[in-house]
């Protein structure tokens, strides 16, 4: 019996094990031609600026493999820990989006390292856009819990406010996202596009949820 729960865990996380195997593939096949100063961060005119080691960039392989930790104990550690029975797919596949992501963002400074001339502000800008648009589509299904989420004062405190606000960002994140694609399409020389798209995505949620709590007097505690 154990034997097939093992065998079930594995085809669930298959896909999982393979995105964070991938980076340690890499690393394996290319440490030799890694050179000894790793690009790590670029300005906004796509130049780098910061520089680590192989181990750093070791580092943000290892980044998955703590996160996938993170994802198996968080959820215990949740007093709100039956609530994730509700979401259980949802959130499985929510985790499975940020490990690709940060993948993502691992080969695109591991072939920069490696000579490989990319646009790397411009990969890294819609690696974002696909991460909100993503994750959008299964936001609006999380229940109130303790580590993830629009996590504000009134989102905290109102059941109610939680589900309207998480369903309300939800479709803030896919449809501004799906937007700012078709606007970056036609327009790519208004950079300033990209950072109203991201005041968009933090803001929204925070004023709606703040307002909708105001609205309903009748979610509120009473004193």
């Amino acid at each position: 019996m154990s034997g097939l729960k093992k065998t079930n865990w594995l085809e669930k996380e298959s896909l999982r094990l393979i995105i964070i195997a991938l980076p340690f593939v890499f690393l394996g096949l290319f440490w030799p031609e890694l050179p000894s100063r790793i690009p790590l961060h670029w300005n906004l005119q796509g130049e780098a600026d910061g520089y680590g080691s192989k181990w750093a960039f070791l580092g943000l392989a290892g980044l998955n493999v703590l996160l996938f930790g993170l994802f198996l104990i968080l959820p215990h550690l949740d007093p709100k820990s039956k609530n994730y029975v509700h979401f259980a797919n949802e959130w499985h596949i929510i985790q499975v989006i940020l490990h690709l992501f940060i993948t993502y963002l691992f080969f695109i400074v591991g072939l920069t390292a490696l000579g490989y001339g990319l646009p790397v502000i411009l990969t890294i800008k819609y690696g974002l856009v696909g991460l909100f648009l993503l994750v959008g589509n299964y936001l609006g299904t999380v229940r109130p819990n303790s580590f993830i989420g629009i996590k504000t004062p009134w989102t905290i405190s109102s059941d109610y406010v939680w589900h309207k606000t998480h369903r309300f960002t939800a479709q803030v994140w896919v449809l501004s996202s799906l937007l700012l694609l078709i606007f970056d399409f036609w327009h790519q020389r208004y950079p300033w596009a990209f950072f109203v798209y991201l005041g968009l995505l933090v803001v929204a949620p925070v004023v709606y949820s703040y307002l909708l709590y105001k609205k309903q007097p009748e979610v509120n505690p009473k004193k």
